[in-house]
């Protein structure tokens, strides 16, 4: 009999559950089933999701991945990574009266401008609950709940993350808490107090503690009779309430020392370092969330990453080469060779510069241009971005490692490449593609007694990309470049 952890990942595209083997916490062979989604977005910057879908899809991929598992697992303890800064409104009896509103819904500009002014001093806001003002977060668009939909807000008997929402689905509505780890990603979490911002809360109007769940991250069992035949081997196991997903991500790829950074690139992209048991500050223009009480992530994330080379390749038509070919005929171009500067802005972008507005441009076209050099232009400006979140943190968090996830940065050696020359610093690839699934896994390990998260056995590194000195001096040319284009672009 094989003791295994059920880890369930919850992503704003896909909902996946894993099932890893308690002793050596690696993937059990086959017991793993995923479902797609597609958020619904409208002209006017919405974006949402179904919550009672979410919970069918995770139910289905629970049963899914036990069922391929076979007999001969246990499950210990389910763990759960889900996506941070959304959240859905229910009523007395736990019935969703809005759907999930998503972190990328942009439809709270002027709420959030408003709240600017209601809490005098943003940065004080940011310094307390480690989140700036700025639509990706609940407050916005909280407040624009309350103004656009007065009667469903009026109704508002809790306030949930998608998370909550389905431990509220599976455990009941009064039995559910939220973990440090999701409250610090809201905007309404003083963290060094590990309490709700009463400040924030007095901002929007209707909304109280009273609204909000009870922070903890202590686990519940003892599913409701709805779901217990759907997932009888879960039904009396503990559940711990779920983490962020870039929390997630860092334990899962074994970015949890102090100075380890982790630097991932999926559709998005993001750079974070865990510091322990001391409150950091925010620093300029990023943020900061937690693991646990004593555990903080500091960091940035961008909203430009694996979408960049998606749409390169849809959008230039590169040649018909295979993805290794295309890798191979990236590489003869020499950096920064191409007389181009690009902003990679195609989805706006958050640190440090948290501007929806912000368009894509490519400055230097000519006739002699070619696919490829904008292709290699595109990869080296969102190396430049996460060069701007890396240096922040950097007074604080010197040379160190980064370990690069993710399924763009693993696919592409080019890009690792470019990134450790425009860091200046190593990067250790991972082969780990299931970061925040294995990351939900390890941390439901650790409270069980099984062993703490740094202790966890390594993930294999594929690659170690370590930058030169000489080709550093050339995109360090290049970013300056590309800073002068951005201030000039992005001018009020």
């Amino acid at each position: 009999m094989t003791a295994a952890l059920l880890a369930l990942d919850v992503g704003t595209s896909s909902t996946r559950a894993v099932l890893y083997d308690a002793v050596t916490t690696r993937a059990i062979p086959g017991a793993r089933f995923h479902q797609q989604h597609t958020p619904h977005y409208t002209p006017h910057g919405g974006a949402t999701l179904d919550p009672d879908l979410l919970v069918q899809e995770t139910v289905l991929c629970a049963a899914e991945a036990l069922e391929r598992a076979g007999p001969n697992v246990r499950v210990l303890a389910v763990g759960v990574s889900a996506f941070w800064h959304s959240f859905v409104g229910v009523d007395s009896a736990g019935k969703p009266l809005t759907p999930i509103l998503l972190w990328s819904d942009r439809r709270s500009a002027l709420q959030v401008e408003t709240l600017r002014s209601r809490l005098g001093d943003p940065a004080l806001h940011t310094q307390r609950t480690g989140c700036p003002l700025h639509t990706s977060y609940p407050p916005g668009r909280l407040l624009w709940l309350g103004e656009t939909e007065p009667t469903a807000w009026a109704r508002c008997h809790r306030i949930l993350s998608p998370a909550e929402y389905l431990f509220a689905r599976l455990f009941g509505l009064e039995r559910t808490t939220v973990s440090h780890s999701m409250a610090s990603g809201s905007g309404l979490m003083d963290q060094a107090a590990s309490a709700w911002d009463d400040e924030t809360l007095a901002a929007i109007p209707g909304l109280s503690r009273a609204h909000l769940s009870p922070i903890g991250d202590g686990p519940v069992s003892g599913l409701t009779a709805e779901f217990r035949e759907a997932l009888p081997a879960l039904c009396d196991i503990p559940w711990f309430p779920a983490l962020g997903d870039g929390a997630c991500s860092n334990i899962g790829c074994g970015a949890v020392a102090d100075g380890t950074l982790a630097l991932m690139i999926g559709t998005s992209g993001a750079l974070r370092a865990v510091i322990h048991d001391q409150v950091p500050p925010v620093y300029p223009g990023l943020w900061r969330y937690q693991i646990d009480s004593r555990r903080y992530l500091v960091g940035g994330a961008i909203s430009n990453g694996g979408a960049v080379w998606a749409w390169l390749k849809k959008t230039l038509h590169l040649p018909g080469l295979s993805d290794t070919a295309l890798e191979a005929a990236l590489a003869t171009l020499p950096p920064d060779d191409h007389g181009l500067t690009v902003l990679p802005f195609l989805n706006g972008e958050r640190a440090p510069l948290w501007r929806d507005d912000a368009t894509a441009a490519i400055l230097g076209l000519s006739s002699a241009t070619t696919s490829l050099q904008i292709a290699r232009a595109h990869l080296e400006a969102v190396a430049y971005r996460f060069a701007s979140v890396r240096e922040p943190m950097r007074a604080a968090l010197p040379l160190g490692r980064i370990i690069g996830t993710g399924a763009g940065l693993v696919a592409s050696e080019i890009w690792a490449q470019i990134l450790a020359d425009v860091l200046r610093e190593p990067i250790a690839v991972s082969t780990e593609t299931q970061a925040s699934a294995r990351g939900a896994a390890l941390w439901a390990r650790e409270q069980i007694g099984m062993g703490q998260i740094e202790a966890a056995p390594s993930v294999e590194i594929v690659s170690e990309r370590v930058p030169d000195p000489h080709v550093a001096e050339i995109y360090a040319a290049g970013r300056a470049r590309h800073e002068a284009a951005l201030a000039h672009w992005l001018r009020d």
